[in-house]
């Protein structure tokens, strides 16, 4: 990391990473950890999705379990702060774990409040 990072930025970057991990290893304890209890998720377009970390470890522990691939990489990063924005790459696969049926990229804009994600808005 370089140095010109802040203490806070460099502990927003490792929550993240933290998230990301959590994420590509489907283990689902793990990412609603990183989650603030009253998480907000937006898209950019649509607005709120949902608020609360309930729906949000519903949401993914379904996604998880209904995927035999799942694997997330960021692209590129911008740290400010509490703010961190990731140009993501998402790939998944839902029959076969050697077989890539989906790939999106999408930009991820965190928030970190506390220690926790509190905000996240998908664009994308």
């Amino acid at each position: 990391m370089p140095s010109d990072y802040s203490a806070q930025e460099l502990a927003t970057i490792a929550l993240i990473d933290k998230q990301l991990d959590a994420y590509n290893a489907r283990d689902i304890e793990a990412f609603v950890a990183t989650y603030h209890d009253e998480i907000e998720v937006f898209t950019l377009v649509g607005g709120l999705q949902y608020q609360g970390k309930e729906i949000l470890k519903a949401k993914y522990a379904a996604k998880f379990a209904g995927l035999k691939y799942l694997h997330a990489t960021s692209l590129t990063r911008i740290v400010h702060g509490q703010y961190l924005v990731d140009h993501e790459l998402a790939e998944s696969a839902s029959e076969d774990e050697n077989n890539i049926d989906r790939s999106v990229k999408v930009i991820a804009a965190y928030e970190v409040e506390h220690g926790l994600i509190r905000r996240v808005t998908f664009m994308g």
